[in-house]
Parts: C-alpha cells; sequence; structure tokens
C-alpha cells in the first residue's frame, strides 16, 4: 500500500533567520526512499523581530519507512517541524494553522502496476 499524504495550512514563524523543514511521519517513522517535506526559509537584515504568515501545502507519496513497506491497515500519521540541519542559528517559534483551518488528507493508493 502507498499513502498520498496532504497537507494544507497556514505556516506562521517569529523570526528574522530562520529554517525549518516540515514533514511527515507514517507510524512514528520518515518515509523512505524520500522524505515528504517542506522548507521555509528566510533572512531579513534587521534588528526587529518579524513575523510571517503563509498559506503552505506538502504532498507526496509514502511508499513505506526505512523498515518496512506500509501493510494495508490503520496508520499513524503526523506532520513534525526541525530546524533545517545546515542551518545554525537555532532560535525560531514555527507554528501551524494561524486564522484557518488545518488540513491532513491521506488517501490509499494502489502500487503501480507493471505493464507486460
Amino acid at each position: 500500500t502507498f499513502l498520498r499524504l496532504t497537507f494544507f495550512s497556514t505556516r506562521k514563524e517569529l523570526d528574522n533567520h530562520s529554517c525549518s523543514q516540515w514533514y511527515f511521519k507514517v507510524d512514528d517513522k520518515e518515509c523512505t526512499p524520500n522524505s515528504i517535506n517542506g522548507y521555509s526559509y528566510r533572512r531579513i537584515n534587521t534588528l526587529l523581530t518579524t513575523a510571517i504568515e503563509m498559506s503552505s501545502s506538502i504532498v507526496g507519496v509514502c511508499k513505506g519507512t526505512s523498515e518496512r513497506v506500509l501493510p494495508s491497515g490503520i496508520h499513524e500519521i503526523s506532520m513534525h517541524v526541525r530546524f533545517c540541519s545546515w542551518w545554525i542559528p537555532k532560535m525560531w517559534n514555527p507554528r501551524t494553522g494561524f486564522k484557518t483551518t488545518t488540513t491532513l488528507l491521506v488517501e490509499e493508493m494502489c502500487p503501480p502496476q507493471d505493464k507486460a
């Protein structure tokens, strides 16, 4: 089973220099071979702290985790956020759902069949 995951929301960050990665987990593991994620990066040259709110969507297909292919059945889907691995200043305050509804859409898909 493959899962098509779609996240719609507003992301908000309070900092002038920030980089965050928003990503899905299925059954507490990231999808493989590629993580389903979106990045938020900004660098503003000012001494005043600013806030930015932006509409956002993250979409991808999860074929499984590092441990296994996804079996049919019930799965726990979660959205997470972390610092970008290459970003040095670790100061930000990311949030979702600023004056909007957050929607997570999960669709079960059959793996593509080989054409013979």
